[in-house]
C-alpha cells in the first residue's frame, strides 16, 4: 500500500478512511493551461483567463421551439440545509433579466431558443431521458477507485440533460460578453466559470425561458453517460461540473444530492479525465476554481430534485471589510444560542470542534473525538488565530487559526495539533443551537490581558501591524521570522500529498529551504507551480511566499510531530481556492511515488528559480487575505 501520510503511531487504515473521505484533493488545479479555447478552426488555443464577467445587458427571451403540451411543475424548491448555502452577494453583478412565466414542458427532446442582446437567435439541444434505476460508480471487477466504488439501486426521476455543453454563444446571450476570450468560438464550450457562475447562469437563463434549468447531479450525470451516451455529444472530451458536494463515496437513494447540498464546499467533476474510467470517475474541484464545463439539466414534473437548492438562492460568500485589529474578533461571538461548528453532512473536514463565544471573554470548546465542553476563556491575535484558554490553566490551550468567508462561514486549521490528535482542520458555520446559559468564568480578562498572560506572546500572539507586511520579495528582510518547522530536511526531503491510493490523478509537492519556498500540482510528467520564492511566517501560523516577479500566496498552516514524522497543514486564502486545506508529509526523494504516477517530477527537487505561477494572470488567482487595521493611535511597536 502507498504510504498517504506520516501519522506516528495512529494505524494506516485509520490514515486511509480519512484520507479517502476528505482529503483526496484529486486535481484541484488544473494540470493543464487553465482555460482552453475552441476556435472556428480544428486547432485550440490556450489563454490565460480574463476578470470574470459582469453582465449588464439586457437580454430577449423567445420561448420553446417546441409547442407540445407539458408535463406539471411543483411550485416549491428545496430549501437549503443550512443558512450558509446562501450569501448576500454574488461573484458576478446581475444583469437585468425579467421573468417570464413558467413555460410548458414536452415529455420529449426539445430545442431551447432564446436571443443575445444583438436579437439573434441561440439554440440548445434538450434530451429527455426517462426514469430508472441504475448503479451508480464503477462496475468493473477490479481497478476501480475507492472513491468510485458502485452503489446499486439508486433510482433517478425522470428529467431532460443538454445534449451538450452550453457554447460561448450560449454563455453571451445570458450573461453578456465581458470576460469571454477573444478568440473563443461561440459554438465551442465554455468552461471560464466558478461553480458560483454556472449557479448564476442557470438562474438568469432560467428566469428567461421560465424553465427551472439546474446543474445536473451527480446521478443524473452518470444515468445519463451510462444508458444514453448515444444520444449525447462530448462525453469524454473534457470535465464537466457536478452540483454534488465532495464526498469520497456515492449516495443512494431516490434522486440523491449527496451531503451538504448547496453549501459552501468542494464540489465534484464529471467526465473526469485521465481516471481509470470518465464515465464513472469522479475528481475534487474547489467550489471557487474555473475550468469544467457545464452541461444543462432540467427535472419532468418537478423544479428540482428533492433537496437541491435554487441555483438563485447560491452565491459566492462574500465578507465585507475587515475588523479593526484587537484581541477579540467579535465576528466570533454566538451567545446562549448558537454555536460554530462544522457544517451538517460536511466531508471536507477532520477531527471534532464546537465553540460557544461570549462577548465577555467566556467561551465553551468541544475539540477531539467524544470530547467533553471545556469552560475557559477567548481571545484572537491578528484576526487569524483565534485561541482558548480553559479555566484549568494553559496547559490545554487550542489555537486555530481561521478564514471568515462571511459572517456565518469559516475555516479552520488547528495549530501545533493533528487532526487524530484533538486538532481540527475544514470548514465550519455558525448555526442556531439550543439555548445554553453562559457559563461562569472567575477572573475573567480583557483580550489583550489574557493574550499577555500567555507564554510565548512576543512570538505567537503579540499584536503587529498587518498592513505592513511585505508586499515584495525585496521586501522580506531578516527582521522576517521563518518557521523552520517547515522545512523539509534538505535535498533529500519533500513534503508531498500523494492522491494514488484514492484515484486521484493529481498529487501535490512542497520543497521548503532557506532561500525559497517551492509548491506544485503534478500529473504525468508535468508540474504546474502554485506558489515560488522568498517566504516568511507570523506567529507561526501565517506563511506568505512572494516571487521576485510580484505574485503573492498566503496560507495559514499548522505542524505536528517532529523530525520525519511531522505532517504539514495549510488552509488557502488564494481565490481560487479560499478556505481549501491540504496535507502533507514528510517523504523521502526517488521513494515518493512509483514513477508510473508522475514521474520524477514528483520523486525529485523542484528546482529553483523557475517563473512565478501562472495564476498570477487569473482573475481569480490572487490571495484574498485582508490584514486588520490597526486600532486607534497604531498598533505597538
Amino acid at each position: 500500500m502507498n504510504r498517504i501520510l506520516n501519522f506516528g503511531v495512529v494505524p494506516a487504515i485509520a490514515a486511509l478512511v480519512f484520507f479517502l473521505i476528505t482529503c483526496s484533493n484529486q486535481n484541484e488545479l488544473p494540470i493543464d493551461p487553465p482555460n482552453k479555447v475552441e476556435t472556428d478552426s480544428s486547432s485550440s488555443i490556450y489563454v490565460e483567463p480574463p476578470p470574470i464577467p459582469s453582465s449588464s445587458s439586457q437580454v430577449q427571451v423567445l420561448s420553446s421551439s417546441s409547442n407540445a403540451s407539458s408535463s406539471s411543475r411543483s411550485s416549491s424548491s428545496a430549501e437549503a440545509s443550512s443558512s450558509s448555502a446562501r450569501s448576500s452577494s454574488s461573484v458576478r453583478s446581475s444583469s437585468s433579466i425579467e421573468a417570464v412565466p413558467p413555460t410548458p414542458t414536452p415529455k420529449a427532446d426539445f430545442t431551447e431558443t432564446v436571443k443575445d442582446a444583438a436579437g439573434k437567435d441561440v439554440s440548445f439541444d434538450m434530451i429527455y431521458i426517462p426514469g430508472g434505476t441504475f448503479t451508480i460508480g464503477c462496475e468493473k471487477e477490479s481497478g476501480c477507485p475507492s472513491d468510485s466504488k458502485p452503489v446499486s439501486g439508486v433510482t433517478v426521476s425522470s428529467y431532460f440533460i443538454a445534449k451538450t455543453e452550453i457554447t460561448t454563444g450560449l454563455w453571451k446571450a445570458v450573461m453578456g460578453n465581458e470576460g469571454v476570450p477573444q478568440y473563443a468560438s461561440n459554438s465551442g464550450s465554455f468552461t471560464n466559470m466558478t461553480w458560483y457562475d454556472a449557479m448564476e447562469f442557470t438562474c438568469k437563463l432560467s428566469n428567461m425561458t421560465g424553465r427551472k434549468y439546474h446543474m445536473p447531479t451527480e446521478a443524473e450525470w452518470e444515468y445519463a453517460a451510462k444508458n444514453y451516451k448515444d444520444k449525447l455529444e462530448k462525453i469524454g472530451s473534457g470535465e464537466e461540473w457536478a452540483y454534488n458536494s465532495w464526498s469520497g463515496t456515492h449516495m443512494g437513494g431516490t434522486d440523491p444530492v449527496g451531503p451538504a447540498s448547496g453549501l459552501h464546499t468542494q464540489k465534484t467533476r464529471r467526465d473526469a479525465q485521465g481516471t481509470t474510467d470518465n464515465i464513472t470517475g469522479r475528481l475534487i474541484r474547489s467550489i471557487e476554481g474555473m475550468g469544467p464545463a457545464l452541461r444543462l439539466a432540467l427535472s419532468d414534473g418537478v423544479d428540482y430534485p428533492p433537496n437541491y437548492v435554487s441555483p438563485c438562492d447560491l452565491h459566492a460568500p462574500k465578507m465585507e471589510g475587515e475588523p479593526v485589529n484587537s484581541y477579540r474578533d467579535m465576528r466570533w461571538v454566538t451567545g446562549d444560542t448558537a454555536i460554530w461548528a462544522p457544517p451538517g453532512g460536511n466531508q471536507v473536514a477532520a477531527g471534532s470542534f464546537q465553540v460557544r463565544v461570549w462577548a465577555d471573554g467566556t467561551a465553551q470548546l468541544t475539540s477531539g473525538y467524544g470530547g467533553r465542553a471545556t469552560t475557559g476563556q477567548w481571545f484572537t491575535s491578528n484576526n487569524i488565530a483565534f485561541v482558548f484558554v480553559p479555566s484549568s490553566g494553559s496547559s490545554g490551550l487550542s489555537r486555530y487559526g481561521y478564514i471568515f468567508l462571511d459572517d456565518k462561514q469559516g475555516s479552520l486549521v488547528s495549530s501545533d495539533k493533528g487532526f487524530m490528535d484533538g486538532g481540527f482542520i475544514g470548514r465550519i458555520e455558525k448555526r442556531s443551537a439550543s439555548s445554553v446559559a453562559k457559563p461562569t468564568v472567575a477572573d475573567l480578562k480583557s483580550g489583550e490581558a489574557l493574550a499577555k498572560a500567555q507564554e510565548n506572546f512576543e512570538t505567537l500572539y503579540k499584536m503587529i501591524d498587518m498592513e505592513k507586511l511585505p508586499k515584495t520579495a525585496a521586501e522580506i528582510t531578516s527582521a522576517y521570522k521563518q518557521d523552520e518547522r517547515l522545512l523539509d530536511g534538505g535535498a533529500t526531503k519533500g513534503w508531498f500529498q500523494n492522491n494514488t491510493s484514492a484515484g486521484g490523478v493529481h498529487h501535490y509537492r512542497k520543497d521548503v529551504d532557506l532561500d525559497e519556498f517551492r509548491f506544485t500540482v503534478n500529473q504525468s510528467n508535468n508540474r504546474v507551480m502554485l506558489a515560488n520564492g522568498k517566504w516568511f511566517t507570523i506567529n507561526n501560523i501565517f506563511l506568505r511566499v512572494i516571487h521576485e516577479k510580484g505574485y503573492t500566496a498566503d496560507y495559514l498552516y499548522s505542524v505536528s510531530g517532529t523530525g520525519d514524522k511531522r505532517n504539514f497543514y495549510h488552509d488557502s486564502f488564494q481565490g481560487y481556492e479560499r478556505g481549501d486545506f491540504r496535507m502533507f508529509a514528510i517523504e523521502t526523494n526517488d521513494d515518493a511515488w512509483p514513477k508510473t504516477t508522475c514521474g520524477d517530477i514528483c520523486s525529485k527537487e523542484i528546482p529553483k528559480g523557475l517563473d512565478q505561477s501562472m495564476y498570477n494572470g487569473m482573475a481569480n488567482g490572487k490571495s484574498t487575505f485582508t490584514p486588520a487595521p490597526c486600532p486607534t493611535g497604531g498598533c505597538p511597536k
